[in-house]
Order: structure tokens, then sequence, then C-alpha cells
């Protein structure tokens, strides 16, 4: 019996390693897949509160080339020629391609590499030299989640690029339509203020002829006199404002000199129809903004998964192969070859308390990126649904001052009709027209705060960006499938 207990305890002692060895190997493959996406999706509206409940669903409008809703050709030469000179936005797309150069490295890093190197290397007690030459190869395994984990944080890079790409268009889309509508606003603000400014110098004429005849006092001559000098600012105050438009075009067209075909006038578009009421689900998404947060979980994640694959260790094979000759010495220029294969490890030991210290960090940095996604999300819905009331706001506005415009108009006109048949004087034919310019200047001024206004909705939709369906090559949603 005690023969039978003595060759019993030695194989129980070899098979204890084994368990050990086998416990770690299940605990450490239990950890080996990187952690989980979220999800950040919401759940939003049905349909827009602000927008028209009467409007039934249709098509999506074209939230890539919006613009062309204007249906002003030059505007749409302007914007294609923004999007082709603007300096930004190939700088933009440098940086995307840059940041999409990089997707392949994670997936490289482990894979098998080798390297050839020489060296010459005296004895410590420089008794001798040997010339040396080697061939390493190593394969470092992306286990415990790192290989994946770090694509992500690829992946999160380049949808980072994508989204801050599509914002610059998007922005510089608006920005181009807006100086445009500014500077035909600017035009016709100055032709109508030209106008004014005719009309209030044949006033100060004719009331300098009534102070002459006595049928005025002197008086009268001075607030003619600041009328037509008020006339003229506002002249060169539209002219300024429209010089000011053309320099910001010049700017967004990334040209030194404003364009001189944009120094003739022209009319100022038209906004658009309203487009059909959509539920925001389906347009937020393509909100640069929002890619750019789904971007910011994916990296995230990876940065999170990193950290948790730096608990485990670093395991790879390795192998190589040195020869050396001796160039100095007793043995000169006998060879020798010295081969080596085996894994590689690299174990954490002692420094447990700060890896666990950057998971929690990293942990509770996921939790934030997915904060920040609902709030852009709601952020964004917020900011549509305040650019529809902008929108109904101004096209009210507008209506209002046509119809100002008109009946000034015809209030104008009768009194030019009164003036020929002796039953009235210039003076009050001069009043009715420069009141009916004046209303006409603010109708225009109205149908360009509805024109700002269809940017702002467009822009708050997602547009103008062909290429912000980019930025969901590699979703947090499609990463976690």
């Amino acid at each position: 019996m005690q023969q039978t207990a003595g060759r019993e305890s030695p194989q129980r002692w070899q098979q204890l390693p084994r368990a050990l060895v086998g416990a770690l190997v299940l605990v450490l493959a239990g950890c080996a897949i990187a952690p989980r996406v979220p999800r950040p999706h919401l759940a939003l509206p049905p349909h827009y509160t602000q927008a028209p409940a009467a409007t039934a669903l249709g098509p999506a409008p074209d939230l890539a080339h919006w613009w062309r809703s204007f249906r002003d050709p030059v505007l749409d030469a302007l914007v294609q020629r923004a999007l082709a000179q603007n300096l930004g936005l190939k700088a933009a797309g440098e940086r995307l391609a840059a940041a999409r150069a990089l997707l392949g490295t994670p997936r490289d890093r482990h894979l098998p590499s080798a390297s050839l190197y020489t060296n010459e290397q005296p004895t410590p007690g420089s008794t001798a030299s040997y010339f040396q030459i080697g061939f390493d190869a190593i394969w470092q395994f992306g286990l415990f989640g790192r290989g994946e984990s770090e694509q992500r944080i690829a992946d999160g890079n380049a949808n980072l690029a994508a989204a801050d790409l599509a914002a610059a268009h998007a922005a510089l889309v608006a920005e181009v339509v807006r100086s445009y509508l500014d500077l035909r606003a600017a035009e016709q603000r100055a032709q109508l203020a030209a106008d004014m400014r005719r009309i209030a110098r044949r006033r100060a004429q004719l009331i300098a002829v009534r102070v002459a005849q006595h049928l005025d006092a002197p008086a009268a001559n001075a607030g003619a006199r600041a009328g037509a000098a008020e006339a003229a600012a506002a002249v060169t105050s539209a002219e300024s404002d429209a010089a000011i438009a053309r320099q910001q075009l010049a700017v967004l067209l990334s040209e030194t000199a404003p364009d001189a075909a944009l120094s003739a006038a022209g009319p100022l578009p038209l906004p658009p129809a309203l487009p059909p009421q959509l539920p925001p689900a389906n347009l937020l998404r393509t909100r640069p903004d929002i890619q750019r947060a789904e971007a910011a979980v994916l990296h995230a994640a990876g940065e999170l998964g990193i950290a948790r694959a730096n608990l485990y260790p670093r395991l790879g094979l390795g192998w190589t192969a040195t020869a050396s000759a001796q160039t100095a010495g007793g043995e000169i220029g006998r060879l020798r070859t010295i081969p080596s294969f085996g894994p590689i490890i690299n174990m954490p030991l002692f420094d447990w308390g700060l890896r666990q210290a950057q998971i929690r960090a990293n942990g509770h940095q996921l939790k934030a990126a997915v904060l920040d996604y609902r709030q852009t999300v709601l952020a964004a819905v917020g900011e549509v649904e305040q650019a529809y009331a902008a929108l109904r706001s101004a096209q009210a506005q507008a209506v209002a001052a046509q119809l100002s415009a008109q009946a000034a108009q015809q209030a104008a006109q009768a009194a030019t009709t009164r003036s020929a048949l002796g039953l009235g004087d210039g003076l009050a034919a001069g009043s009715a027209a420069d009141a009916a310019l004046r209303a006409r200047s603010v109708a225009s001024g109205a149908q360009a705060a509805e024109g700002v206004a269809w940017v702002r909705l467009y822009k708050a939709l997602g547009g103008a960006s062909p290429l912000a369906g980019s930025a969901h090559e590699r979703s947090p949603a499609r990463a976690a499938r």
C-alpha cells in the first residue's frame, strides 16, 4: 500500500501543472473576444412637429444637390467651382486619404514579419572580433481581442476623417449659397436705393422751389437734404454689402479676387418648394456630426478593447538564424551558424492596478461617447425643428411683405395718375413712389431671409454631402455584428 501511494503521488504532481495550464487556457479563451460595440441609436419621433401636418410622405429631398432647387445656373456653377477649388475641402480630403491608408495596418501588424541584419562585434576582452549576419522572423498574434480592437480604432479614425470631410462639404455648400443670396439681395437693395436716392434728390429740388416761393418754411430744405443724404448712404451701404459678399465668395472659391462675372447684378433666386415630411431617422443619419459621434463610439470601443487585451500575455512565434565569422583573433574566417525557434511571451506581472485603472477609464470614455451620440441626435432633431419653425416664420413674413409691396405699388400708380391729371403735385407722387420702393426693398429682404432659412433647414437635415454615406462603411452597428 505504501508503494502504491508512493507511485501515485508523482503522477498527481505531474497532473497539477497540466490542470493549471488547462484552466489558464480556458480563462484566457473566455476573454479572447473584444468588447461589444454599443448600439447608440435612439427611438425618434415619426414626424417633425414643426413641419406641415398636411404634407404627405413622399420621396426624400435631394440632400446631396439641394441648392439646385433654387434653379439658378449661376449658383450651380459657383457651388461646383467651390467644391473643386476650395483648399479647406481638399485638406479634409487628404486627411481622409491618410486615415484610410492606415486601415490595413492592424491586420498587417499581426502577420509574420522578417528582417535581415548585419553587425560587427568585438569580444569583451578585445581578443577577437566577429562579423554577424542574421535573419529574424516574428509572428505576433492579435489574441484576446487585440487585433479586432486595433482594427476598430483604425476604422474609427477613418470614419472621423470622413465625417470631417462631410461636415466641410456641407458647410462649404451652405456658405456659398448663403453668400450668393446675400450678394443678390444686396444688389437688389442697391438698385432700389439708387431709385430712392433719385426720388429724394427730386424731392429736395421741389421743396427748394416751394421754399423759394414761400410755400414752405426754410427748415424744409434741411429735411429734404437730410433725406437725400440718407438715400445716398443707403446706396453706399448696399454696394458695400454686395462687395463683401463677392469677396466672401472669392474666399470660398479659394481665389484671390472676386469673380468678374459676379460684378453684374442678377435676380434674387426664388426659394424652393417645401420638401415632403419624412421621419427624422431617415434623414439625420446623413448629418456629419452624427456620423462623427458614431465614429467616436467605435474608436472608444477599440480603446477599451486594447486596455482589456493588455491584461493578458502578448503571444507570438519567433525564428532566428545567426551566422558569425571571426575577423580578428586565432580562428579568422571560421563561420558558425546558430538557429533558434520558440514562442514569444510578454506577460504583465506587477502593474495590474495601472492596467485595471486604464480599463475603468476607457470604459467611462465609451459610456461618454454613447451619451454624446445620443445628445447629438437629440440636438439634431431640435435643430431641424427650429429650422422648420424659422422657415415657416420667414415664409409668412415674405408673403406679408410681398402683399405690402403690391399695395404700395398700386398706391404709387394711383398717385402718379392723379399727378398727371393735375389732381396732385409731384411731392405726393414722389412720396408714394418712395414708399413703394421701400416696400419692395422690404419684400426683397424677406425673400432673401426665406432663402437663408432654406439653407439652414437643408444644412440641419444633413445636406449637402455626396460623401455622407462613406462614414457608414464601418459604422458601430456594422462593426458589432
